[in-house]
């Protein structure tokens, strides 16, 4: 069954009950049909009705106009009274749409509760009104008045089913906002990481190709052949060096999830910073090493990678912002962190290393925060210019 079979069914029912009450009113074996009855009946049949058409079409529609909004009220007020009035001298034929417009009136989520509560209290006024009316007995009063009350119940429990359905949707509403944002936020930061990746890959790698290239047409201008294509083999390597780590870059920026689940060890990490000391070295660049791992067999690929690139912007800086300085390297494990300290004296002249933007040192600073434990700083410290970049050995 679809949505609009599902709207149209309690239309069909409540046309059913509608002309049922009619023939027990008008066709069946009841009698008294006084003249102010009759009116009764027909007024809550048509309000019953008219309750019930403006219903479905809130429903089918999902927008509601103040004027039809008051003409279901008064209908809805007109057909209790009315109803009301004729349960007892009909002998409970009333009871049908007098049950219905109370109902509904009192589950409506988009009507006060004050309004439900009033018509109720109405239909509880004026049944015992139409009883007297009938001269029933005290035992029949009291049965029409708790049919009423089961009505209300019922209105309760179907405003109270409605109002927790309704904040069960907006709950899932809210969940899939904030798991939308959640993605949209890890994936800007993947984004983020990859871009870091791919500068600080740059910033390496086409700074040393400059340097060797100059360095290979200095050696060919004076006659130094074997020299200048030595030169230029490494810069051949550190180029398809540097090709390699953008890739990477590039599969972590389409495969954030992939990058992350993998891990390494402390010997890749070594590895990796004696591969950037030595192209540090083959590019003039002067280096005291200290690296003492203690040979984790477990490191986040994040946390490898993150020191990685630390290493690589501060050995590139003190190429670019004092050429000719000897670099100091300590990269170490105590306590279950990894410690990176980079200094190198300030060049003559020459500003810190944060010069043409600073773009490299400040996505470390970014990258080492968003470690576990890590953190990252940059500064002047009498003359020299000091990296420092901590973490845990393995993200919690």
């Amino acid at each position: 069954m679809n949505a609009r079979d599902r709207r149209l069914l309690p239309l069909v029912l409540n046309a059913l009950g509608i002309a049922a009450v009619a023939y027990a009113f008008f066709g069946g074996g009841f009698i008294d049909r006084t003249g102010w009855l009759t009116v009764a009946t027909v007024l809550a049949l048509l309000t019953w009705g008219t309750v019930e058409v403006l219903q479905w079409g809130f429903i089918a529609s999902q927008r509601r106009s103040t004027m039809l909004r008051w003409v279901r009220r008064v209908a809805t007020v007109v057909g209790v009274a009315a109803a009301s009035l004729g349960v007892g001298p009909t002998d409970g034929i009333h009871l049908a749409p007098l049950a219905i417009l109370v109902i509904i009136a009192v589950s409506d989520e988009d009507e006060s509760i004050w309004f439900g509560a009033g018509v109720s209290a109405l239909a509880f006024a004026l049944t015992p009104v139409g009883a007297v009316i009938a001269e029933l007995n005290g035992t029949a009063v009291l049965g029409y008045l708790a049919a009423n009350a089961v009505w209300l119940l019922i209105g309760v429990s179907r405003r109270q089913a409605r109002t927790a359905t309704r904040r069960n949707r907006e709950l899932l509403e809210q969940q899939r906002a904030a798991h939308e944002q959640e993605a949209r936020a890890s994936a800007l930061a993947a984004r983020q990481a990859a871009a870091r990746d791919i500068h600080d890959v740059l910033a390496h790698s086409l700074g040393g190709l400059v340097i060797q290239l100059d360095a290979a047409e200095a050696l060919l201008e004076s006659g130094r052949t074997a020299d200048a294509q030595a030169k230029v083999e490494q810069a051949r390597a550190l180029a398809a060096d540097g090709l390699a780590d953008a890739r990477r870059a590039v599969a972590a920026l389409r495969s954030p999830d992939d990058s992350r689940a993998s891990e390494q060890t402390e010997a890749d990490l070594a590895g990796a910073a004696e591969r950037l000391l030595r192209a540090h070295r083959e590019l003039g660049g002067a280096v005291e090493a200290r690296i003492e791992l203690d040979g984790a067999p477990r490191l986040a690929a994040s946390v490898a990678t993150a020191f990685e690139r630390a290493l690589q912007e501060s050995l590139s800086n003190a190429r670019r912002h004092a050429p000719g300085e000897p670099v100091s390297v300590e990269l170490t494990t105590a306590d279950g962190r990894l410690a990176l300290i980079v200094s190198n004296r300030l060049a003559p002249g020459r500003g810190h290393s944060t010069a043409g933007g600073g773009h490299g040192l400040t996505g470390m600073v970014e990258r080492f925060a968003a470690l576990d434990g890590g953190r990252a700083a940059a500064d002047e410290r009498d003359g020299r210019f000091v990296v420092e970049a901590t973490a845990r050995v393995a993200e919690s």
